[in-house]
């Protein structure tokens, strides 16, 4: 797979009324052969629920699930009891595993905005399960959501990934080295950011799989999603 920067003119974008999203890899009426996931990320939907809708139950299995509120709230239920109301800047993770019943709705007056990312799991069939964190975002820093690594992160995944959320304030320079047999996924969630003499803008994105260093550049205040991913 060749380096890809690609534009925000350039991704799928359903409008249902009550739901818009960004379908950055196929999903739902969407279909695209040649771009069908990023190695074992296959869904990164983001997300705008109108008030007072939502997902109703509907099933998932052998899935790892990781929901990032950026705006608003969304309520979840699912068949193991949970009922939760979650808020902006919050983290969900749902493991589906065997078979798991879940919605996801807004309750509220105001739209929510979110991003749901799907990943294969390391493990097919295990228990399912339901977590969700209260996330304080340290600025000009990586916060690590979501890993393998079970020592370093607020939740384990079981999918070979690193899930970063980064906000940084314009000027703000730094390197990212992808290793060997990883790739890297960045969604601009908002505002400017410079990767290699590249102006990426709101919801821009790159896919790289090279094993460099590359330099970014935060132009303007800036928050944006990275994935490190096994290849």
């Amino acid at each position: 797979m060749k380096n890809k920067i690609i534009k925000s003119n350039l991704v799928y974008e359903a409008n249902h009324g009550w739901l818009r999203s960004r379908h950055i890899f196929s999903f739902a009426e969407y279909f695209d052969a040649e771009n069908s996931g990023f190695w074992n990320m296959r869904v990164f939907n983001d997300d705008y629920i109108a008030w007072n809708s939502g997902f109703w139950l509907h099933p998932h299995s052998n899935m790892e699930i990781l929901t990032i509120l950026l705006d608003g709230e969304i309520t979840h239920g699912d068949n193991l009891w949970n009922k939760k109301t979650i808020k902006a800047w919050d983290l969900q993770t749902m493991s589906a595993g065997t078979w798991i019943l879940h919605s996801e709705e807004n309750l509220s007056d105001d739209e929510t905005h979110l991003f749901q990312i799907w990943f294969t799991p390391l493990h097919l069939w295990n228990k399912p399960n339901y977590r969700d964190f209260k996330v304080y975002l340290v600025k000009n820093k990586l916060n690590l959501f979501a890993s393998n690594n079970k020592d370093d992160v607020i939740w384990y995944l079981d999918s070979d990934v690193n899930v970063y959320r980064w906000l940084f304030e314009i000027g703000h320079s730094f390197d990212y080295q992808i290793k060997k047999r990883r790739g890297l996924f960045l969604y601009v969630n908002k505002w400017e950011l410079e990767i290699d003499w590249e102006i990426l803008k709101a919801w821009d994105q790159i896919r790289y799989t090279a094993g460099w260093t590359y330099n970014f550049i935060s132009k303007t205040d800036s928050d944006f999603v990275v994935i490190d991913v096994k290849i």
